[in-house]
């Protein structure tokens, strides 16, 4: 593997998907900051010191005690934003972080391309292969298929073989990565276009 090889997969790792360094810079923030007062609060207890006059073990004793004395709604509430913290930072670091774009090979380049470009030649192979118009075909294209929508107009049959044969042609040429699966389909109610 030459280094240009290993800079080429360096860039399209990036621009294919989400950078998780803010969310784990914030996290790591809040959790330094309670290992430093809960670190800070045990110093003082071995030392037997207040601060500002308040004793950590009272603090500690009140927090303990606190719900108990609590509306049970609060309690609940609390317990259901920490959950959701929780579920937030949960999902950020196990949901796959992708951006809305494939890759394409080059010997020479990085090359990426937005799925929206992708849905756009989809509909322009289907559409050319149909002979629809401009605003009968919709494209969108997911991780791993490319769903294109057929809206003829009423009483008017279309070719729909055709049309993803066409899109496989397409994406035959430009062999994206990962490679995609093309679905075609015909909306059963016509457009009356006036």
């Amino acid at each position: 593997m030459t280094e240009h090889d290993a800079f080429a997969r360096r860039v399209l790792r990036r621009e294919t998907h989400v950078s998780r360094s803010v969310s784990t810079v914030v996290a790591m923030l809040l959790l330094l900051v309670v290992a430093a007062a809960a670190v800070s609060a045990a110093v003082l207890v071995f030392l037997d010191q207040r601060v500002l006059g308040i004793d950590p073990r009272d603090v500690v004793d009140a927090a303990v005690a606190a719900p108990r004395g609590l509306d049970p709604t609060v309690v609940v509430g609390v317990g259901a934003v920490v959950a959701v913290i929780g579920l937030v930072l949960l999902a950020k670091g196990v949901l796959p972080g992708r951006r809305p774009r494939h890759s394409m090979p080059s010997d020479r380049l990085a090359v990426v391309v937005d799925d929206e470009v992708l849905a756009s030649a989809a509909a322009r192979a289907a559409r050319t292969a149909t002979r629809l118009g401009p605003d009968a075909t919709v494209g969108t294209v997911g991780r791993r298929t490319v769903d294109v929508v057929l809206r003829p107009a009423a009483g008017v049959d279309v070719p729909a073989v055709a049309a993803k044969d066409a899109v496989d042609r397409e994406f035959a040429e430009i062999d994206v990565v990962p490679a995609v699966h093309a679905r075609v389909r015909v909306q059963p109610t016509g457009r009356v276009d006036g």
